[in-house]
């Protein structure tokens, strides 16, 4: 186990915060640290990468002391889903293992069903 990968991914994100980089470059440099991250399977504590038949799991890795970001494993045993929901924030998504499968959806006109949208080419 390898936790120095995490403590690193957190030291050196916590330092491009305070950079005080621009949004896009937060973004681009951001998804270089995590990459860096997920491409190692050795730093994540079995308690945090365990499934369970009920629901996905949430579980917060790191809170930074001024709320800036925090890193979060969502765990998800095969076939599980989650409602359609909206972070209204943008994030960065590491697939540490298996795959995640997202659909955007869209408002079709006020009373209507959502209806599934088209994916932007940012969202790969």
């Amino acid at each position: 186990m390898s936790i120095v990968r995490l403590r690193t991914f957190v030291q050196e994100f916590t330092q491009l915060l305070d950079s005080a980089a621009s949004e896009m470059n937060i973004v681009r440099e951001g998804r270089q640290l995590l990459s860096e991250l997920v491409s190692h399977d050795d730093w994540l504590p079995e308690p945090f990468a365990r499934c369970v038949p009920e629901r996905y799991q949430q579980n917060l890795l790191h809170c930074d002391a001024r709320e800036r970001f925090s890193v979060v494993s969502f765990v998800w045993a095969p076939g599980q889903k989650t409602a359609i929901h909206d972070h209204t924030v943008w994030g960065l998504v590491g697939v540490l293992r298996g795959e995640e499968t997202s659909q955007r959806f869209a408002l079709a006109g006020a009373g209507q069903p959502l209806i599934a949208a088209e994916k932007n080419a940012s969202d790969n």
